[in-house]
């Protein structure tokens, strides 16, 4: 058996300066690790009403077509189909012409110098536009 020999200290250097980048890797990437994902909310119990699920069910669902149509603006010359700029559901104003798709059962069937008629699933709705304050050089057109 060989007796005992106390290790050098350029070892014991080696072995501390190894010992420190360890350390430092593994400081660093807990700190550049990804953030954990979210808790999720528990799922709904059942017997609890969920108002979003009856809204969505209200409106993909089958039965009265429901749509939120507002007026933005008209334009339309003499002799002219015109453009009618909608938001539908809130969504962002979009030009339409007459016979296009507002959505589910929805279509414009007219545009008027005051309002718009909708075609909802058999049945016409007038919906006016809003009164707008008149700019110099434009002329409103007669109803």
């Amino acid at each position: 058996m060989r007796p005992f020999t106390p290790p050098s200290p350029r070892l014991l250097v080696h072995a501390a300066g190894l010992s420190l980048v360890v350390a430092g890797v593994v400081t660093w990437g807990r700190l550049l690790a990804p953030a954990a994902p979210p808790v999720r909310a528990a799922p709904a119990r059942a017997g609890v009403a969920d108002p979003t699920a009856d809204a969505l069910a209200a409106w993909f669902g089958p039965g009265e077509v429901r749509a939120n149509i507002a007026v933005k603006g008209l334009i339309k010359g003499a002799g002219q189909a015109g453009v009618a700029v909608l938001s539908v559901n809130d969504g962002a104003p979009q030009p339409y012409r007459v016979g296009d798709a507002l959505g589910r059962a929805l279509t414009l069937a007219g545009i008027e110098a005051d309002a718009v008629t909708v075609d909802k699933a058999g049945t016409s709705l007038r919906i006016a536009a809003p009164v707008l304050p008149t700019a110099p050089g434009i002329v409103r057109a007669a109803p």
